[in-house]
């Protein structure tokens, strides 16, 4: 049966030590089964209130500090992800009153994972150089499968640790311009369309949990790319604009908010700031008078709930080169988040 590594040794520890009387528990919805059920029975022997956060975790910037401090709580255990890129958020996050712990919870699979298909599948594409990629709970697989591709004599290119997340995708296109294609351990095509939309090579992803293997190529860049150009064709008619701020604390951008402001009052364009604990369709039908939105909250929203939204959503990027301040080579070259 496959499992994580939930650190109970280490967290054990630090609540006997800190004699905490009640804890928070946070895990991303993927994880609200099993691991949830193990950590909540080894918790309960812990003489402490064990409550778990019932929304939602979409990341580290998702940090349930606020519900953790109401309930009272001297303890926040955020499962699922690491502080990468998040750091300034994550120290924030800890105070005298609370305390955080991220734990990865790092994948261990029931069997080793067979990597030879996928030593194929790049032999046959002629692959020399190959780029990196993988999701925190993946990290440590990624780890094994660079070991064996250095060991079949390509060369590996890898950023950051390889580590990608939904709205990060950094580590790989640092690499792009020397890599022939990527590689990425992860399931599900939700970190696939961050890849399609911010790289241009060719993508392998393997799901480590089936062991099934997918090729991503040229036409798949393309196709999620003319997606995002419609949607600015769109919004490019907009007369009167909404600008989407969070009030999650990773994901409150006041900076980001401000240069909005300023190039709409430079156009003379109407606009309105709303900002919100949870950015949904259902917040923006409110609305109904704007035409247009630019979310400086989670890109992500943007992306992946453009279906269900009545009014394009635009991320800060493809703000700005609606608005002059990027050309359609930026957004190419360097991401659409």
């Amino acid at each position: 049966m496959s499992d994580y590594d939930l650190e109970i040794d280490q967290i054990v520890q630090k609540i006997q030590e800190n004699n905490y009387q009640s804890v928070l528990i946070q895990f991303p919805e993927g994880m609200l089964d099993k691991p949830l059920k193990r950590i909540k029975k080894i918790l309960s022997k812990e003489n402490l209130k064990v409550y778990v956060a019932g929304d939602p975790s979409y990341g580290v910037c998702d940090l349930a500090v606020d519900l953790a401090k109401k309930l009272g709580c001297e303890l926040l255990i955020h499962f699922g992800h690491s502080q990468f890129g998040f750091q300034n958020q994550v120290n924030s996050a800890s105070s005298e009153s609370l305390d955080v712990i991220l734990v990865p919870a790092y994948y261990i699979p029931p069997n080793a994972l067979d990597y030879s298909p996928l030593i194929t599948e790049i032999t046959k594409k002629k692959w020399k150089t190959v780029g990196l990629a993988a999701t925190i709970q993946h990290i440590k697989s990624l780890d094994d499968f660079e070991e064996i591709l250095k060991v079949n004599d390509f060369q590996v290119i890898r950023y950051d640790s390889g580590q990608i997340l939904g709205c990060h995708v950094n580590s790989l296109y640092k690499g792009m311009k020397d890599c022939d294609g990527f590689v990425s351990i992860h399931a599900g095509y939700f970190h696939t369309h961050g890849i399609l939309l911010n790289t241009n090579k060719p993508l392998i992803q393997f799901n480590p949990y089936s062991g099934s293997i997918i090729n991503y190529e040229e036409a798949d860049h393309h196709k999620a790319i003319q997606q995002r150009f419609t949607l600015l064709t769109k919004a490019k008619k907009a007369q009167k604009w909404g600008i989407l701020g969070s009030s999650k604390l990773g994901q409150h951008n006041w900076k980001m908010i401000s240069n909005v402001q300023s190039l709409l009052a430079e156009r003379e364009i109407n606009n309105l700031t709303v900002v919100a604990e949870n950015i949904n369709p259902q917040v923006l039908a409110n609305f109904a008078f704007i035409d247009a939105w630019v979310v400086t909250a989670c890109p992500r929203i943007a992306i992946d709930d453009k279906i269900r939204f009545f009014k394009p959503v635009v991320t800060f990027r493809e703000f700005l080169y609606l608005f002059d301040q990027l050309k359609w080579e930026n957004l190419l070259e360097q991401g659409f988040f």
